[in-house]
């Protein structure tokens, strides 16, 4: 075991764990840059810090797998994307069956970061600035 995310994932199995690994990889993989640490019972990346600090945490119930962050807005964005969002102000949920929805999430990843960082410093490199 690596760390307290790789023994948090120990604790699962089927479809949580396969969709709670296969994101935990690609932050590792895209971002492994960001601080990864278990926050509220999440795996958690850190974006900044302060007033203007974000997150990307990943959770799983039942039946779904779950995006968090303080970006809001983007969450609104989301929920108009996703055939099964949910109602929380920070998270949307994505149904295990719907792997096709698994891109809409990478995407988000993406854009979640991308306007971390250019709203904390402008047009820059999301490599870069999300150290």
């Amino acid at each position: 075991m690596n760390n307290e995310i790789d023994i948090y994932l120990t604790e699962f199995e089927g479809d949580s764990k396969e969709w709670l690994t296969t994101f935990v990889n690609y932050m590792r993989n895209k971002y492994p840059q960001l601080e990864e640490v278990i926050s509220f019972k999440m795996p958690t990346y850190k974006l900044g810090s302060g007033k203007e600090r974000n997150y990307i945490a990943f959770s799983v119930g039942k039946n779904h797998f779950s995006l968090h962050t303080m970006d809001f807005d983007y969450i609104n964005i989301l929920k108009e994307k996703l055939s099964r969002p949910g109602k929380g102000k920070g998270c949307v949920n994505v149904p295990f069956k719907n792997l096709d929805e698994r891109e809409i999430i990478f995407h988000a990843i993406e854009e979640i970061i991308s306007r971390k960082v250019t709203k904390v410093y402008g047009e820059r490199s999301v490599d870069s600035e999300t150290k």
